[in-house]
């Protein structure tokens, strides 16, 4: 674990769907995340490894506890202020690529600068940059149908790398590829931590979460954290946590 700062802190977080009986899809869990770290979740299929990501990428709201992310308190943001802060901390990729067929690699990338309001210019720019970083610049203008499935889901990291994270959570990215190709996925996440930002990956693959440098196991919406990711807190809350209405959306 860093010294600095969690990037990433969850006290009792707890999310539970209603019905008979209610689903207790994640029960109470407790741990942090701190830049640079590189995380695998793993667990059978069912356990709750999605509801926990779902709820890192504040795509899902928990039913109780709290979560931190960068210093904010998330459960106290409004929805739009929820979103603004996942666009501008969280990057995502996904096992299905989600890449739009009639638009260029570029365009594609470029995408994630249109929700943070950039100018075209600065969107393609930062859209470049992205796709050097994971080796692509020779594909630009190709359309996702002439492409590889791991080049695919570089373009998908790119996109994710295009607004400038400091977490990307992934959910099976290798799941749609052959060894080969998340052989060398796998070894674009290892270059994407070297580089300071942190990746919690959900996987099946052994693989792949053998290179993680900790994990977090999920069994019956349990979580298990496989070394000391907890932080003891002496007033229940994180240092240099910040109000939530500097957040705009």
């Amino acid at each position: 674990m860093n010294p600095q700062r969690s990037l990433i802190e969850l006290d009792r977080i707890e999310r539970i769907y209603p019905g008979s009986p209610p689903v207790e899809a994640l029960r109470p869990a407790t741990l942090a995340i701190s830049s640079g770290d590189y995380v695998a979740v793993v667990g059978p299929s069912g356990s709750g490894k999605s509801t926990l990501l779902n709820v890192l990428g504040l795509l899902d709201v928990p039913t109780s506890g709290r979560y931190w992310l960068d210093g904010f308190d998330t459960g106290r943001l409004a929805p739009r202020q929820r979103a603004a802060l996942r666009g501008s901390r969280i990057g995502f990729v996904f096992q299905a690529f989600h890449l739009m067929d009639h638009r260029s690699v570029l365009e594609n990338v470029a995408l994630t600068g249109t929700y943070s309001h950039l100018s075209r210019s600065r969107r393609h720019a930062a859209a470049r940059d992205a796709i050097d970083r994971v080796g692509l610049t020779h594909r630009v203008d190709f359309l996702p149908s002439r492409l590889s499935g791991g080049e695919r889901q570089r373009v998908a990291i790119a996109r994710a790398l295009a607004g400038s994270p400091k977490v990307l959570l992934c959910d099976e990215p290798t799941g749609n590829l052959d060894s080969h190709r998340a052989a060398e996925i796998i070894d674009l996440f290892e270059a994407m931590h070297a580089d300071g930002l942190a990746v919690v990956v959900v996987t099946h693959d052994e693989g792949l979460a053998a290179r993680a440098h900790r994990r977090l196991h999920v069994h019956d919406g349990e979580v298990t954290v496989s070394d000391d990711a907890t932080h003891p807190r002496d007033d229940g809350a994180p240092t240099g946590r910040r109000a939530p209405e500097v957040i705009r959306p």
